[in-house]
């Protein structure tokens, strides 16, 4: 109980087994570089050195208790195991244990929690010394605290430890005494079995009858008659021995469930089962008698464990007058460890309130050369701020001037922008005014020639009307004559069919 306790502490703590060196190294062999720098265990100290060889020996020994557990729960908790309900009992206790164990390893995690803020706040109170007697007193009180919890813890583990023992004792002697009735049973010879027909009853030697005797006989008659009768079968396969049970399970045993036992079975005759009938019925009986007899051998040891605990407390009775002297001794070393870390505090009180008026004193003529410091700071900073306000009101009053000249200039430059803008305007309106009057002027010189030209065209029409007569036909003639001249010189050679009459008087 006590290995498992430790182991499962092993696995609530968080760790992480440092692999950088081998990380490392394997880079570096696979990148073929020689130049880069690679950790040695030349470099590590021998504390960490075994700290990392311990880490590296406990992961493997968690990977072998892990696989040791899953090959545990595999053939002992297995459910196509035979004696699974033999194996009931064993497996709860042991779920049980777990249970105890995670309660207890819980149990201690917050203990220690609650010292570990304890030491924490008692260093941080330490930081902070106040040479006051409150303080002191409360520094008192902590340390007291923080020994009483230690003290309780210690005897706690102790009281736990010493029960861990008396138990790994008692399991001890009981599994040397399994132990040894193995070894009697694997002494026993080898029976073969025959497939088809039953085993004959082997005879077992003069020899071997003390190992039978050792057993309890109701095993032993048990045993006997498996290995006379071909095991837990009774000599018949699985299959056959399955359907015998199905169908007897169905008639709840009754005689009629024969025969339909001896129809589905193919190769059994109504002889053989009813022989396998009594053999699995004497197979029971036995069964139930190996089962009364392994409880009696329970109590028995039940009885005998009683024993071993009772012989375990005498022996502690015995030991209880050296630990209570061991008690007694142990508790006036402790008073006069008190009593020397009282005068050792007594002794560090003294000190302090020395080493307060030393620094109180010195304080005060740093105080005094800080305030001497802070008054010529002080001037000096009225001397800087008189300077900056005479600097600033100079500078004001420059902006201001320059400030004034700006807005003259801007006004002057406005004035004479609108000065320039009011000839501009008078220049324009009076281009446009000529312009007009020019526009109009050349509009009523073109009215008067285009009148002018109306009445000479009517005055010439009148004149010229004969003669534009004329003019025109004679025009007319002379456009059309040369065709019509060559239309009557190719007439009667190009066109037979057209006769033409041309006078060219006319």
């Amino acid at each position: 109980m006590a290995a498992s306790w430790k182991r499962d502490s092993r696995h609530s703590s968080t760790r992480k087994v440092p692999k950088t060196e081998s990380v490392s190294s394997n880079g570096d062999n696979m990148t073929g570089r020689s130049d880069t720098k690679k950790p040695s265990w030349a470099t590590k100290s021998p504390e960490q050195v075994k700290k990392i060889e311990l880490l590296r020996e406990i992961d493997q020994l968690e990977k072998q208790i892990c696989a040791i557990e899953r090959e545990k729960g595999t053939h002992l908790y297995g459910k196509r195991n035979d004696f699974r309900k033999d194996y009931c009992t064993m497996e709860e206790q042991e779920m049980k244990m777990v249970s105890d164990r995670k309660t207890e390893k819980s149990r201690l995690q917050n203990h220690l929690t609650k010292l570990r803020h304890q030491v924490d706040k008692f260093q941080y109170e330490l930081q902070n010394v106040k040479p006051t007697p409150e303080f002191l007193e409360k520094l008192k009180e902590l340390m007291e605290s923080i020994e009483a919890s230690l003290n309780d813890f210690k005897e706690q583990q102790k009281t736990i430890y010493e029960q861990l023992m008396r138990d790994e004792l008692v399991i001890s002697q009981e599994v040397a005494e399994l132990d040894k009735h193995f070894d009697l049973w694997s002494q026993l010879p080898p029976v073969t079995i025959p497939e088809d027909k039953p085993a004959k009853k082997t005879t077992i030697k003069n020899g071997k009858k003390s190992i039978l005797a050792d057993m309890p006989p109701e095993v032993a008659a048990f045993e006997r008659f498996l290995q006379q009768t071909g095991g837990h079968r009774g000599g018949w396969d699985e299959y056959d021995h399955g359907t015998f049970m199905r169908i007897r399970n169905k008639h709840k045993g009754k005689v009629i469930f024969m025969d339909e036992a001896a129809s589905s079975l193919p190769g059994r005759t109504f002889t053989d089962v009813k022989e396998h009938e009594a053999w699995y019925q004497e197979y029971t009986s036995l069964m139930e008698k190996k089962k009364e007899a392994i409880q009696k051998w329970r109590l028995v040891k039940e009885a005998k464990k009683d024993e071993l605990l009772k012989q375990a407390d005498r022996h502690e009775q015995d030991e209880a007058s050296t630990n209570e002297k061991k008690a007694s001794a142990r508790a006036k070393k402790l008073e006069d460890e008190r009593r020397e870390r009282l005068s050792q505090l007594n002794a560090w009180k003294v000190q302090k309130e020395l080493e307060k008026a030393q620094a109180e004193e010195k304080k005060l003529l740093e105080n005094r050369k800080q305030m001497k410091r802070f008054e010529q700071e002080k001037q000096r900073q009225l001397e800087v701020k008189a300077k900056l306000e005479e600097l600033r009101e100079r500078r004001a009053e420059e902006e201001e001037y320059l400030a004034a000249r700006a807005q003259e200039r801007l006004e002057t430059e406005r004035e004479e922008r609108r000065r320039v803008a009011q000839q501009e305007v008078k220049r324009f309106r009076e281009r446009d005014r000529q312009k007009q009057e020019e526009q109009m002027i050349k509009e009523k010189e073109r009215e008067a020639a285009e009148q002018e030209r109306a009445k000479k065209l009517k005055r010439l029409k009148g004149q010229d009307s004969k003669k534009d007569k004329r003019l025109r036909e004679h025009q007319q003639k002379d456009l059309y004559y040369p065709f019509l001249t060559e239309l009557f010189h190719h007439g009667e050679q190009g066109y037979p069919n057209i006769h033409f009459r041309c006078n060219k008087n006319s």
